[in-house]
């Protein structure tokens, strides 16, 4: 924090951008030799859990960059309630479009040059649109553009291979493992034009840009003017560059959850071999120094904590957990009283401007549901495994999320109206009804059936 008023006020926002990235992209490379420096699989487990409790330690000496930009946003903000602001409010909102440096959304716009290479091979697209990941990988080499594509996506698998969808739960699937999800969209996003996702993304930075420049002109009237107007254009350049750091820790802590899954696999065969467990996927079910535990120890067996812990599990995955809980265990009435809102929307919380008609296409599973180019993408929550499909959206609508959640951060650079925290959403909408999204007022509206 003591970092923080530097960044604000003096140091070069993309001279700390890159230090920033530059630093981040070091700690995973560094996490893995460290990891890997231990003969045994036993210590390389217990080294796991050390580097797993000190990452944070790690990232946040880097994080003022973040902050500051975090900050100037506010200020911004603040600023922008004053009178001189009166017809540019608005633009302070506009300048989170299209942010640089946002490892995020620069992986979208990797799936969707995938789908550009795609395109002009229909018969590989049509092969790939619907047969499991192995029969695929297989059959590749045979089809036209597939040893193109499989080198393609391999590129891709090296920087973005250990994301997934529901990505913080180490027991998932990683794209490495199992890249459906980014076929999917790929296949999806076939009747766009070629391009267009990086002209959109470029026109959203234009947008941001316009909109910077019409605040600094309008923070020169008046008196304090020649100040003011400095002032905002030091907390544009800081925003718009800090902002765009957002997802960076998130990125790192999925790279390093990647290390981890492996070792952990490594070691769950070696347990199962052993009779110690069941079965490999039983290995989710313990903890790391048990696992440890376990390696050194050939006569410890983890059969009958695993089964208590299964029953367990299979018992909770039934539930439902509320949107709100205080600490005390007590769960708020959230029905809304919004008097703003047309007869028969459905209320949530505003998260990227705008207003957008379309068909709904309700997604649970990003790896076995298709969302064609122009569809409205309506989900109980999204992650960064989920972000390739907002290449594809013109709307997103979730149960769960708020303004800094990854899918809102998303669709405000993207430009896409978005609204989160609709109640029920996933079963109150139906795929084919045409609906509208108000990302400004924060509300859906279901307006046919079909």
């Amino acid at each position: 924090m003591a970092r923080v008023p530097g960044r604000v006020l003096i140091r070069d926002p993309a001279v700390a951008a890159a230090e920033f990235h530059r630093a981040l992209e070091g700690i995973p490379r560094e996490t893995a030799a460290r990891v890997s420096a231990n003969a045994s699989r036993a210590e390389r487990i217990r080294r796991c859990a050390v580097e797993m409790n000190a990452l944070f330690f790690r990232v946040r000496r880097h994080l003022s960059s973040l902050i500051a930009g975090i900050i100037s946003f506010g200020l911004l903000r603040r600023l922008a309630a004053g009178r001189w602001a009166q017809e540019v409010r608005a633009d302070v909102d506009a300048l989170l479009r299209g942010l640089p440096g946002n490892v995020t959304t620069e992986m979208d716009l990797a799936v969707g040059d995938l789908t550009d290479f795609l395109r002009p091979h229909p018969e590989l697209a049509t092969f790939i649109q619907s047969r499991p990941w192995a029969d695929i990988q297989a059959a590749l080499p045979q089809k036209e553009g597939g040893r193109e594509l499989a080198a393609a996506l391999e590129r891709f698998l090296s920087r973005y291979g250990n994301r997934c969808a529901g990505e913080i739960d180490i027991s998932r699937p990683r794209w490495r493992d199992d890249p459906t999800l980014l076929l999917r969209v790929m296949t999806g996003g076939l009747s766009a034009e070629s391009g267009a996702h990086r002209r959109n993304h470029q026109a959203q930075a234009d947008a941001a840009e316009a909109a910077a420049a019409r605040l600094v002109a309008a923070a020169r009237r008046g008196f304090w003017g020649p100040l003011r107007r400095r002032l905002v254009r030091r907390l544009v350049r800081v925003a718009r560059s800090g902002m765009g750091l957002r997802e960076h820790p998130k990125f790192v802590v999925v790279q390093t959850l990647g290390i981890i899954r492996a070792e952990v696999l490594g070691a769950a065969e070696e347990l199962s071999r052993r009779g110690q467990l069941a079965a490999a996927g039983d290995v989710w079910h313990i903890e790391l120094d048990e696992i440890a535990a376990a390696l050194d120890d050939q006569k410890l067996d983890l059969r009958d904590r695993v089964a208590a812990r299964l029953a367990a599990f299979h018992a909770d995955q039934g539930r439902k957990p509320p949107l709100v809980i205080s600490s005390d265990g007590e769960v708020p009435s959230l029905a809304d009283g919004r008097q703003d809102l047309p007869a028969g929307a459905l209320p949530g919380t505003p998260a990227s401007a705008g207003v957008v008609e379309g068909l709904a296409r309700v997604v649970t599973d990003p790896t076995r549901e298709v969302l064609r180019a122009g569809e409205i993408l309506v989900a109980p929550f999204t992650d960064p495994g989920w972000t390739p499909l907002f290449i594809h959206a013109a709307g997103v609508v979730t149960e769960v999320g708020g303004m800094m959640t990854h899918g809102a951060v998303v669709a405000r650079e993207y430009g896409i109206p978005a609204v989160v925290s609709v109640t029920s959403a996933v079963e109150r909408i139906r795929t084919g009804q045409r609906i509208r999204v108000d990302g400004t007022r924060g509300f859906v509206q279901i307006l046919s059936e079909s």
